[in-house]
């Protein structure tokens, strides 16, 4: 009985999912909260990687050139980049149902992320700022070293496609991203205070922060469909 349930389950998944192969490529943009603008690189995006007609799944791979993101669980909030510039690979795997117009596609999006910072650095200029302004002092410097984990997130956007062939359709896609990465600030910094004279250094051992990525994705591209 429970061979007969699972085969009858299975048939209706294939033919409801109508089981189908895409890949996409595309140029995508980054648009993070409390960070810079990102620029596409080659060879720049493929995603769209999955099965499914109807219903499916998905993935893919982006390469990013990221100015700046953002640091969260700090002693102090800054709405500026503080880590950055570095390269980052996002991979993003979700769910979709696609609801066809004729030649005209919408498709909804929502699942998850991961991305891995290549060599992050340290935003220094920001950085200092960001503990000038929360010690209150003249002036400041910091000497800091910086490692993150693999981040994490959750994502949901919607996709546009015209169909020009069987095989072909142009697509325009945003997606909102909200993940975080674990990761560590030691180090220390120096300063003067407010008309004071000499020079004081505090040790920096932050090993709870997070690494942000908050923000919208909008990629342009193509859609290649296997049957």
């Amino acid at each position: 009985m429970r061979k007969k349930s699972a085969c009858y389950i299975l048939f209706l998944t294939f033919l409801f999912l109508k089981i189908g192969f895409s890949q996409g490529v595309s140029f995508s943009y980054l648009i993070p909260k409390n960070g810079y603008l990102s620029a596409p690189v080659s060879p720049f995006s493929v995603r769209g990687l999955g099965f499914g007609k109807i219903v499916g799944i998905e993935t893919g791979a982006t390469l990013y050139n990221v100015p700046g993101l953002g640091m969260e669980d700090l002693p102090f909030e800054s709405d500026k980049p503080l880590v950055g510039p570095h390269f980052s690979i996002l991979v993003p795997a979700d769910l979709f149902l696609r609801i066809p117009i004729g030649s005209f596609t919408t498709k909804l999006m929502a699942g998850g992320f991961t991305w891995w910072n290549i060599n992050p650095r340290i935003n220094e200029g920001n950085m200092d700022r960001a503990f000038r302004d929360y010690e209150d002092w003249e002036v400041l410097n910091t000497s800091l070293s910086y490692k993150d984990k693999l981040g994490l997130g959750l994502l949901g956007g919607v996709e546009f496609q015209l169909k020009l062939n069987d095989k072909l359709s142009l697509s325009a896609e945003a997606v909102y991203l909200i993940g975080s990465a674990k990761a560590t600030l030691n180090g220390s910094y120096s300063g003067v205070e407010n008309n004071g004279s000499s020079v004081i250094t505090r040790e920096v051992n932050i090993t709870d922060a997070s690494t942000t990525l908050e923000g919208l994705e909008i990629s342009l591209g193509a859609v290649f469909s296997v049957r």
